[in-house]
């Protein structure tokens, strides 16, 4: 224990000042300039240190010219300067090159096939081996139809519900509706004799089939036929040979 110079009082070695009094116990600091300096001396090392953010003033940079707003054509040099007045008519060509693509797809040869006049197509006798040409396998395909839909008609007559129950896989329309593809099968019925009329998949090959009872079956199959409905038959080429490949089309006794 120490005593306060000022009071007398009792004092902890550790306490800067006299709690009785306020007298001060340490000795005061050393200012950080030197007396008789001016105010325009330097701060040492050691007062930078300890006190960086009061003697070293914050320097502003002078502010800085914005760039020119962008406008559309001003950046652009050289021949690109005037790349958009080409963009109108590039998308006129482009229109117009849509345009003369979808007509020639619309009215081309395929379309004038499909309004050519419709013909018979010679009958095939079964032949074994697989067919050698895109357009012999969708009328096989479609004879192949004709051939089943008709031994359902020989077994279960005119009851179209037993039609959909033995044959399923078969979209079974009314005369006057024409088939679309070979899943389709139009049935018209007259004074007993019914015709049906199966389409290829690629609408342009019909095949018709009729058959009464006591009779036997016949068939015909045409080219370019505009619409494959039972009731659009034709008079004539008409022959008991079904036609097609024996793999996919057996004869009617076997």
């Amino acid at each position: 224990m120490s005593v306060c110079p000022a009071c007398g009082t009792d004092v902890r070695p550790i306490w800067p000042t006299c709690r009785a009094c306020g007298a001060l116990l340490i000795a005061p600091p050393a200012p950080v300039v030197p007396i008789g300096a001016t105010a325009s001396t330097a701060p040492s090392t050691d007062e930078q240190f300890f006190a960086p953010t009061v003697l070293r003033p914050t320097v502003r940079l002078p502010p800085r010219d914005d760039p020119p707003p962008y406008t559309h054509g001003t950046r652009i040099t050289g021949s690109g300067s005037g790349a958009g007045k080409w963009l109108a008519p590039a998308g006129a060509v482009v229109f117009v090159v849509a345009a003369v693509a979808t007509a020639w797809f619309s009215f081309g040869p395929s379309a004038h096939a499909q309004h050519a006049a419709p013909v018979v197509l010679s009958p095939r006798p079964p032949t074994a081996g697989l067919p050698t040409s895109l357009s012999a396998i969708v009328r096989i395909e479609a004879e192949s139809t004709r051939h089943t839909a008709l031994q359902v008609i020989e077994q279960v007559g005119t009851d179209v519900a037993s039609r959909a129950t033995r044959q399923p896989s078969y979209k079974w329309l009314p005369g006057d509706q024409p088939s679309t593809d070979p899943h389709a099968v139009s049935v018209a019925q007259s004074e007993g004799v019914a015709t049906i009329a199966v389409a290829a998949s690629n609408h342009d090959v019909c095949a018709f089939a009729r058959w009464s009872t006591g009779s036997t079956a016949q068939y015909v199959t045409m080219a370019h036929e505009p619409t494959c409905a039972a009731v659009d038959a034709p008079d004539a080429g008409w022959s008991s040979e079904p036609g097609g490949a024996a793999s996919d089309l057996p004869d009617d006794t076997g």
